[in-house]
């Protein structure tokens, strides 16, 4: 697909919102912002889509924005601009990248499409049998590009099915947890931002009796109950699904995990990974909690080894039911 003649590719990007915006973030609060800036578009973000409480370090953020800028560069690319991403990460101004349009002399092959962007899902689901194997873990990994010291690799489901509780418990362990995730919850379609962001009962795989049932244990008067009578757990395991699939660590090396930039950029190669996966008939639904919580992340470093640096731990199958399109803000006029 190639843009009208008469068009800047700023203008065409403009117009293809709502293919880069299909940009996935932690618990789909889009804190991305691209505007354009002369003969640039920047990224910036927006503070108040921050996950202050549930990513501490920004990991999640960082990641958040490297896709976002993986998909800029992909849906150009569709309409026949090559963008470079220039990573400029400053938390006052709370800017991330610049990017701009290379000589037409210079041409990257693309891998993935904009039809790509538009048919990925995220699967929060249960998953079918057979598990994903290594070998199509190794596929997805050579189909992703992904750089030498960046690797994708399969978790013990013994140690999954051991820490995956402990990471749910602590995700619910403390009222400033609780808060922030309810503040992103939209378990009913009257909810006034159902359509726009956050994570809705469709999206989360929840039945309606389901979904109430986890609005009412969240409710503010019924948390300040439960949360002294074994609430944290009991949700823990309400969380827990049969149909759990293979879990993968997305990782690298230790010395190449350090600065937002050096995240932010990993975020592209794990956008592509996502999109490799589903070009494989395969869904993910990423598993932050085992990475943020002290505990889990300490027994998941051990496994790694002290020189590598996980990134974004999730689950890898073929859903038992078709995942939902989930809902994204408006291009602002």
């Amino acid at each position: 697909m190639t843009s009208p003649p008469d068009r800047s590719w700023i203008e065409d990007l403009h117009a293809a919102h709502e293919t880069w915006g299909r940009a996935p973030s932690a618990h789909n609060t889009q804190p991305g912002i691209v505007r354009p800036d002369g003969d640039s578009v920047v990224i910036d973000w927006d503070p108040a889509r921050e996950l202050v409480v549930a990513d501490p370090t920004r990991r999640d953020l960082w990641l958040s924005l490297g896709a976002l800028a993986e998909c800029l560069v992909i849906a150009a690319g569709d309409l026949g601009h090559t963008l470079g991403v220039d990573w400029q990460v400053d938390a006052r101004r709370h800017r991330a990248a610049r990017l701009t349009r290379r000589s037409s002399a210079v041409t990257v092959e693309a891998p993935f499409t904009a039809e790509d962007l538009r048919a990925r899902r995220t699967a929060r689901g249960a998953y079918v049998e057979p598990r994903v194997t290594g070998r199509e873990v190794a596929a997805v990994t050579a189909a992703a590009d992904l750089p030498a010291e960046q690797r994708l690799d399969i978790l013990p489901i013994d140690l999954v099915k051991t820490l995956l509780p402990q990471a749910d418990a602590w995700s619910f362990g403390s009222t400033p947890q609780v808060d922030e995730l309810r503040s992103w919850l939209r378990l009913a379609p009257s909810h006034p931002a159902y359509r726009s962001d956050g994570l809705t009962d469709t999206a989360l795989a929840l039945s309606r009796s389901e979904a109430r049932a986890l609005e009412t244990a969240l409710h503010p008067r019924s948390w300040a109950a439960l949360r002294h009578l074994g609430g944290p757990t009991l949700l823990a395991k309400a969380s827990t699904r049969s149909g759990l699939g293979t879990v993968v660590a997305f990782h690298t090396s230790a010395d190449r995990a350090q600065t937002p930039t050096e995240v932010a950029d990993a975020g592209r190669a794990l956008l592509r990974t996502w999109l490799a996966a589903a070009r494989h008939g395969l869904h993910v639904h990423p598993l932050s909690q085992l990475i943020d919580a002290p505990a889990t992340a300490a027994a998941l470093q051990s496994h790694l080894g002290p020189d590598r640096r996980a990134l974004s731990v999730f689950r890898i199958g073929r859903p038992e039911s078709p995942p939902v399109r989930s809902h994204r803000l408006a291009l602002p006029s």
